[in-house]
């Protein structure tokens, strides 16, 4: 019996750009170098470089630099990535948020904003706002760059082969949402969809603590929780996109029913959201995510309890992960963040309580470095690495 999903070859064109590919991203990160250190890095045939070189300079994507005046060899000419002849457009969907942005194709933002909108707004009127905001910039940039991909990261779960928000939690309506699809019946540019969560892995591996790491975890802690799995320094998607999905692991198989039909899923202890139920049972119901940090602020001791017990149960997560992964960092970000020291403390102290001490001692858990909202930078970054991964030469040909 034939078996369709075994190994196959590889076609000329397949090989292509792999080369490619690769060649792209060793002069990422060695910039300037010459034809003849790529042959030596990538271990190409020199004729190999010069053949796959050329066609990446015919499409602007390469430029020789002959005006580098740092460190080269001799009548070696210095090449270099025409980051700045390339743009890119993300845009970030959040429970009652959107940002976006307009970045090169290093993953620079040129311009960004970001606008709440309510929880009970249509999803056609986001989906129309969201359309407005690509039309603007492509509007007023198309001059200046050629857009080569739109980016759009949303809350889990997702349908990646679908391109569907499959539900969002809290927020009614959102179900079975083809925002990819959407998008692309609207604008001639290939459209990349992933979860925040991805996308903030993929800012921390481009731009931030994980780029010296190759296995990392980086876990989005907001209204909702979503983890990012990055193994061998790719993102890991699993089937069907639901790969890293952790908000809804459950923590307590007999805890409190989640909107997904799951039980005592980790959402519903270590969420903002979370968080600001247990304070309105316990403490009133006037009271709101930023009464509680300006309380923790002043150190009162009943809501940094509670702030705590969620890093508690997030710790217990990540101590789940670490087995499932083994990652060498799991870097933390979203608006639980905020609490800083007391909360990174409990996440610490529970993950470490789970897990064996030779484990545990090579972990790292730290809080995102990056300097600006780590979502919007990697649905930004989740296109440069699609294109990096994949660059067919008539994305990037007809702008010079």
């Amino acid at each position: 019996m034939m078996n369709a999903h075994g190994p196959k070859g590889k076609n000329t064109s397949q090989l292509q750009l792999e080369n490619r590919s690769t060649l792209l991203k060793l002069l990422r990160q060695n910039s300037h170098v010459c034809r003849k250190e790529l042959a030596d890095m990538s271990g190409l045939t020199g004729a190999a470089v010069t053949y796959l070189m050329r066609d990446l300079i015919d499409v602007g994507l390469v430029a020789e630099d002959r005006e580098y005046e740092g460190p080269r060899n001799k009548n070696a000419i210095p090449l270099k990535i025409s980051y700045e002849r390339f743009l890119v457009i993300g845009i970030s969907v959040r429970r009652g948020q959107l940002a976006w942005a307009i970045a090169d194709l290093s993953g620079h933002i040129i311009d960004s904003g970001s606008a709440g909108f309510a929880l009970t707004e249509s999803v056609d009127n986001v989906l129309k706002t969201i359309e407005g905001l690509i039309s603007d910039y492509i509007a007023d940039y198309s001059t200046k760059g050629h857009i080569v991909g739109i980016g759009i990261s949303v809350p889990g779960p997702i349908d990646l082969e679908k391109g569907e928000i499959s539900y969002l939690t809290n927020l009614p309506g959102w179900k079975a949402i083809p925002v990819r699809g959407y998008l692309e019946t609207k604008f001639d540019i290939p459209v990349m969809m992933d979860e925040d969560a991805n996308a903030a892995a993929l800012a921390e591996r481009w731009l931030g603590r994980g780029k010296d790491y190759q296995n990392l975890i980086s876990i989005l802690v907001s209204k909702g929780i979503g983890s990012g799995v990055i193994i061998a320094g790719s993102i890991y998607h699993g089937t069907y996109g639901l790969a890293g999905e952790i908000g809804h692991m459950s923590i307590d198989f007999e805890g409190a029913q989640c909107e997904c039909g799951n039980r005592g899923c980790l959402e519903l202890y270590a969420s903002v959201l979370a968080v600001t139920r247990r304070a309105r049972k316990l403490y009133g119901a006037e009271i709101d995510f930023d009464t509680i940090k300006e309380q923790v602020a002043l150190g009162e001791p009943r809501f940094t309890r509670l702030v705590e017990d969620a890093g508690r149960y997030l710790g217990y997560g990540i101590a789940n992960l670490t087995y499932a992964f083994n990652p060498e960092l799991v870097a933390l970000h979203g608006e639980m963040t905020v609490f800083g020291s007391p909360w990174l403390k409990s996440v610490r102290s529970a993950a470490a309580q789970r897990l064996s001490p030779e484990i545990s001692s090579r972990l790292q858990i730290e809080l995102s470095t990056l300097p600006a909202d780590p979502v919007l930078l990697g649905t930004v970054a989740m296109v440069c690495e699609y294109l990096f991964e994949y660059p067919v030469l008539e994305r990037f040909a007809g702008q010079h």
